[in-house]
């Protein structure tokens, strides 16, 4: 089994109607998915949140 590792999607939300929301804050929700790599986090959080995603971020843990 491959290892995964940790990323952070952010996404657009969408409102009733299936349209993009704008943020008021300028900053966007995000889903933390652990995956293979950054594309199957982007499709993931696709599949989860239903929504477009604006980034993926690798997660690195913390150096102790």
């Amino acid at each position: 089994m491959p290892s995964t590792r940790s990323y952070r999607c952010h996404y657009h939300p969408k409102d009733r109607d299936g349209y993009p929301t704008p943020c008021d804050s300028g900053v966007l929700p995000f889903v933390q998915i652990r995956a293979r790599d950054a594309e199957s986090a982007q499709r993931i959080a696709h599949q989860i949140t239903g929504c477009s995603i604006s980034s993926v971020e690798r997660l690195e843990a913390a150096a102790a």
